[in-house]
C-alpha cells in the first residue's frame, strides 16, 4: 500500500508553560501487511511500514519543515463486515516505531495507538482493491527535555492491493 501521511506536531514548553502547534506537513508512507484468520468478522494483520512524519513552523520570513523518517511494526484488529461489492472495516492497535532518521533528535523507539477506517471492493480474483483512512496520535512523547516536550500526530490516507492467497484446504483432492 502506498500513501499520503499529514502530520502535526504539539510542542509544550515547561518554563514558562506554554504550547504551540505546528502546521500539517504533508509526507507519504508506504506498507506491507498480511491478514491472518477466517473468522468472518475479526481478523489480525500485522504489517511492517515506512513512514515520513512531520510538522511545518511558520515564521515571519519563511516556513521550517521538520520530517522524520520511521520504520514501523503495527498489528490491528480488523472487525469487517461483508457485503455484496465492498467490506467495510475497522482497525485498531498498537504500533511499535523506529526514528531512523530526524532533524528532531526524537527518541528512537516510542508506541501509538492507531484506529483507521477502510473499504475493500470485492473482486473475483486473487487481487482486491483497498483504501483507508488513518488516525495516529503519539502515545508516548516523540521528543523530551528540561526546554520542551514534543508529541507528533498524523493522518494517514492509504491506497493499494491486497493478494488473497488461498489454503491448501481451498485445493482439490490429488487424482490417483
Amino acid at each position: 500500500m502506498l500513501g499520503g501521511t499529514a502530520g502535526n506536531q504539539n510542542w509544550k514548553y515547561h518554563n514558562p508553560a506554554s504550547k504551540l502547534k505546528l502546521n500539517y506537513l504533508l509526507r507519504y508512507n508506504a506498507e506491507i501487511f498480511g491478514e491472518f484468520g477466517s473468522h468472518a468478522t475479526f481478523r489480525w494483520v500485522s504489517e511492517i511500514q515506512y513512514n515520513v512524519k512531520g510538522a511545518k513552523k511558520d515564521s515571519s520570513e519563511t516556513a521550517i519543515k521538520y520530517a522524520n523518517q520511521y520504520f514501523a511494526w503495527n498489528n490491528y484488529l480488523m472487525i469487517r463486515k461483508e457485503m455484496i461489492s465492498i467490506i467495510p472495516f475497522l482497525k485498531i492497535g498498537p504500533r511499535c516505531e523506529y526514528v531512523f532518521n530526524s532533524s528532531q533528535a526524537f527518541n528512537k523507539f516510542h508506541f501509538t495507538p492507531s484506529l483507521g477506517a477502510g473499504i475493500e471492493f470485492v473482486a473475483f480474483g486473487p487481487v482486491k482493491f483497498i483504501t483507508e483512512a488513518w488516525w495516529v496520535p503519539d502515545a508516548t512523547k516523540s521528543f523530551s527535555s528540561n526546554i520542551m516536550d514534543i508529541k507528533q500526530h498524523a493522518w494517514e490516507l492509504r491506497i493499494g492491493l491486497k493478494f488473497a492467497v488461498t489454503s491448501g484446504e481451498s485445493c482439490p483432492a490429488a487424482q490417483h
